[in-house]
């Protein structure tokens, strides 16, 4: 007997999204945003949506995002991380990317946001997260922000990691 999941997925075709996000590290913290949505709270790096009316790349997708999001003008280096995550009784499927950022200019804040919608009200707060404080923090992703990036990001050139198929 199949389950209502998977004859959606069967039946339903799904959509797709890519995200893009920059990975910041500068002195052993992190640069983190803080979303709070219908009563979850998480942090992640810095990114979103490929838009395809702005964006030609996943890249500028990065840039776009941490301009917005954080306030900085990144430069954006190698591929780090691909997570794939599923959705299925919501008729999603989202392939994530991780890019090292190599340098920034700026300072935090969140004025970008004003008047754009969505992230605009769902993001509360940026900030350099030390890498002892992220076990502390209520929800965060990717898990391995925890231990594996900080290694990766100090390679000259980080081999892609596959986070796998999440639901």
């Amino acid at each position: 007997m199949e389950t209502g999941e998977a004859r959606l997925a069967m039946t339903s075709p799904l959509q797709h999204r890519i995200r893009a996000a920059g990975l910041l590290v500068s002195n052993d913290e992190i640069l983190l945003v803080r979303h709070a949505v219908a009563g979850d709270e998480y942090w992640i790096p810095p990114g979103g949506g490929f838009e395809s009316d702005k964006d030609e790349s996943t890249r500028d997708t990065v840039r776009r995002e941490c301009r917005e999001e954080t306030g900085l003008a990144v430069e954006v280096g190698p591929l780090v991380y691909v997570r794939e995550f599923a959705e299925p009784l919501a008729g999603r499927f989202h392939m994530e990317l991780f890019y090292r950022v190599d340098a920034w200019d700026g300072r935090v804040n969140l004025d970008n946001l004003r008047g754009l919608g969505g992230d605009e009200f769902d993001i509360r707060e940026v900030a350099w997260v030390p890498r002892r404080e992220l076990p502390r923090l209520p929800s965060y992703y990717p898990a391995e922000l925890l231990d594996d990036v900080w290694e990766r990001l100090a390679e000259a050139q980080p081999l892609i990691r596959h986070l796998g198929l999440q639901r």
